[in-house]
C-alpha cells in the first residue's frame, strides 16, 4: 500500500537550531539501538547544512537541543569501508548494501582550523525502510578524532 505524502502522518516539533520542523512521517529515521551515550532517542531526520550536501545535521526528533552534524567520509577518506556482517544487515533490515548509507560524526576546532571526524563510530542508514545504527569499529586506521585540516579563505582569516 502506497501512502501519498496527504496521507502520511505530519510531525512538527521544535528545534534550538532550526526553529519549527514540519516533515511527514516517512522522514524519519528510526535508530535500531539508539546513539551512545543518547539511547532514548531512536528518532531523527536529516538536515543539509550546505547547499551542496557535503554535510548533514542529524536532529533529534524528540528533544530540541539534539543534533549531530555528519558527512561522507570517503570525501576525505576515499579508502574508508565499513564491513557489516550479515547480522548487521539484519539489524539494518537490508538484504545486501543497496540503500545503504554510511556517514560520520563531525567535529571542529576553529582556533586550529580543524575538522575531525570519528571514523570509528560510523552511522549506517538504510534508505530503504529508514533505520538506522552507529557501528563501532575496532581497526586502529580508524580514529575516534581523524584530522582533516580546513582551508581558510582570507576572509576567513580576517574575521
Amino acid at each position: 500500500m502506497n501512502l501519498t505524502a496527504k496521507d502520511q502522518k505530519i510531525i512538527k516539533f521544535y528545534t534550538s537550531r532550526f526553529g519549527e520542523i514540519t516533515i511527514t512521517e516517512d522522514k524519519v529515521i528510526s535508530f535500531v539501538h539508539g546513539i551512545p551515550g543518547f539511547e532514548r532517542l531512536r528518532r531523527y531526520i536529516l538536515i543539509d547544512h550546505d547547499p551542496e550536501g557535503n554535510f548533514k545535521w542529524l536532529q533529534a526528533v524528540d528533544d530540541p537541543m539534539v543534533a549531530f552534524l555528519l558527512t561522507d567520509p570517503n570525501t576525505f577518506r576515499p579508502d574508508y569501508r565499513v564491513f557489516l556482517s550479515k547480522s548487521d544487515l539484519k539489524t539494518l533490515g537490508a538484504d545486501g548494501l543497496q540503500g545503504l548509507v554510511t556517514l560520520v560524526m563531525v567535529c571542529f576546532d576553529r582556533e586550529k582550523s580543524v575538522m575531525s571526524l570519528n571514523l570509528k563510530g560510523p552511522i549506517v542508514f538504510n534508505s530503504l525502510n529508514m533505520t538506522a545504527r552507529q557501528f563501532i569499529i575496532d581497526r586502529e586506521d580508524y580514529p575516534c578524532r581523524y584530522e582533516v585540516e580546513l582551508k581558510r579563505t582570507e576572509e576567513s582569516k580576517k574575521r
